[in-house]
């Protein structure tokens, strides 16, 4: 025989009697506020502490710091599940060796360069037919150089529209990992675009050259 509803409610309320759950301060879920708080303390606040009380050198001399450079995404769109697994487990590595006592560095990194992003920068600079053209191309010169010529942009005009799109990219992607509470040199990161880098990556093959490592 079925039970009324006010039965249902008198006995559902004498058996949450019988449960023994804990009992805590903590809230469900923490407010928004709550959260960024936390975070901070967690990534920001953290790194920033370990940085400046930890020695570089432990008491026997030996080097107490562990610097992770980082392997760049590409800056040519939004996050996804690559990138969160890369970052995390970067992230859990480095977490890791600080909990030994290990100074940690972390340098994250963006890659700038190459057919990804220009494609992307063509492709948000085209609006009509050329757009569906240029979707799947991967690994096709033919179509890219068709593309690119069909937007009738220069080189230089091209090389303009994929920095501007992986200068974008980069505050996108960066506030998306510092939301995961991975922690880093987010102040400092370095982007192959930068004259700085570059001028680096030439010194470098300038000395490969002079030791006869590559031919020039």
């Amino acid at each position: 025989m079925f039970r009324s509803t006010r039965g249902l409610r008198a006995a559902a309320g004498s058996w949450s009697q019988t449960l023994h759950l804990p009992k805590s301060t903590f809230p469900a879920r923490p407010s928004t506020e709550e959260l960024l708080r936390y975070r901070k303390r967690c990534a920001d606040d953290f790194y920033a502490w370990q940085k400046e009380n930890r020695p570089t050198e432990n008491e026997d001399g030996e080097r107490n710091t562990f610097v992770l450079h980082d392997g760049p995404p590409y800056a040519n769109g939004p996050v996804h599940v690559g990138h969160a697994l890369n970052k995390i487990n970067k992230d859990i590595i480095l977490r890791s060796y600080a909990k030994r006592g290990v100074r940690v560095e972390y340098r994250p990194g963006w890659d700038c360069h190459g057919l990804p992003i220009e494609l992307k920068a063509l492709q948000a600079h085209q609006q009509s037919s050329l757009e569906k053209e240029s979707k799947n191309m991967v690994d096709e010169p033919t179509k890219e150089a068709s593309v690119a010529h069909g937007a009738g942009l220069s080189p230089l005009a091209i090389r303009e529209a994929a920095k501007k799109l992986a200068t974008k990219t980069i505050s996108e992607q960066m506030h998306a990992f510092r939301s995961w509470g991975v922690m880093g040199e987010w102040d400092k990161p370095y982007k192959t675009m930068d004259a700085e880098f570059e001028n680096k990556q030439l010194q470098v093959f300038r000395d490969m050259v002079a030791k006869g490592e590559v031919r020039p």
